[in-house]
C-alpha cells in the first residue's frame, strides 16, 4: 500500500508540474499573439497543447492562430480537435466554419455556423461569416438577410451594413444600396469603398449629379476605380 501511495503522489506531482508548464507556455502565446507575433504564438500554443491534449481552451487558442496565419489545415484540424473536448462550443463551431468557408466545403460550413447560432443566438461572427458564405455562392437574398440580422441586433457595425450594400449592389436593388451605403458611411466616413458604392448606385437611380459629387470624394481618397468612373461620366 505505502508503494502504490508513494506512485500516485509521483503521479500527481508529475501532473501538476506538467500544468505549471502548459499555463506557461500557454500565457506565453498569449501575450505574443497580443504582440502581434502569431507564428510564434503557435509555437507555445503546440507545446502547451503537448503538454495537455485534454484542455480545450489550449487547442482553442492553437486553431485560432493557425487560422490567423492562413494554415486552414492545421486549423481544421485544431478546431475538431477543441470540438472533440467541447462540442457545444460556439466559438470553436464558429471558427470550424469560418476555415471550412475559406476552404470552400460550404455544406458542412454552413451546417457549422447553424450549430454556432444554435448555441448563441445573437452571434453576430457567426451570422457575418453565414452572410459572407451565402453571398460567395451567389444566394444573394438569404446574403442580405444574415447581414440584415446583424445590422438590426447591432447599429453600429459598420461591416454589416456595407456588406449589405454590396449584396443589394449586385442584386440590383438600388435605392436599397444607396440607403446601406450611407449608414455605412454614418458610422464611418472614411470608408471610401462604400463612398464609391455609393457614387455607382446614385448613377444607376438616375442621380447623375449626386454620383459625381459621391465619385470626386471617393477619387480624392484615393480610389481609383472612383476616378476612372468620374472621367466616364464626364
Amino acid at each position: 500500500m505505502k508503494q502504490v501511495g508513494i506512485v500516485l503522489a509521483i503521479v500527481l506531482w508529475v501532473t501538476s508540474a506538467a500544468a505549471q508548464v502548459s499555463n506557461a507556455l500557454y500565457k506565453e502565446g498569449v501575450r505574443l499573439g497580443n504582440e502581434g507575433k502569431v507564428d510564434e504564438a503557435v509555437g507555445k500554443f503546440q507545446k502547451a497543447v503537448a503538454f495537455e491534449p485534454g484542455n480545450f481552451l489550449y487547442q482553442l487558442k492553437l486553431a485560432y492562430a493557425y487560422d490567423m496565419t492562413s494554415r486552414l489545415p492545421e486549423a481544421h484540424a485544431a478546431y475538431e480537435a477543441a470540438l472533440t473536448l467541447k462540442s457545444n462550443s460556439p466559438e470553436a463551431n464558429r471558427g470550424l466554419a469560418d476555415v471550412l468557408r475559406r476552404l470552400r466545403f460550404f455544406v458542412p460550413a454552413e451546417k457549422a455556423y447553424e450549430k454556432a447560432l444554435s448555441l448563441k443566438r445573437n452571434y453576430e461572427e457567426a451570422l457575418m461569416g453565414l452572410g459572407i458564405l451565402y453571398a460567395e455562392q451567389d444566394q444573394l437574398d438569404k446574403a442580405a438577410g444574415a447581414y440584415l440580422k446583424v445590422c438590426k441586433m447591432n447599429s453600429k457595425n459598420v461591416d454589416a451594413a456595407f456588406k449589405a450594400a454590396n449584396v443589394f449592389w449586385r442584386e440590383k436593388k438600388y435605392p436599397e444600396a444607396v440607403e446601406y451605403y450611407r449608414k455605412a458611411l454614418t458610422l464611418k466616413p472614411d470608408l471610401h469603398d462604400a463612398r464609391f458604392g455609393l457614387g455607382l448606385a446614385l448613377k444607376e437611380k438616375g442621380d447623375i449629379e449626386g454620383a459625381k459629387v459621391e465619385l470626386r470624394k471617393a477619387c480624392d481618397a484615393g480610389v481609383k476605380q472612383a476616378c476612372k468612373r468620374l472621367l466616364q461620366q464626364m
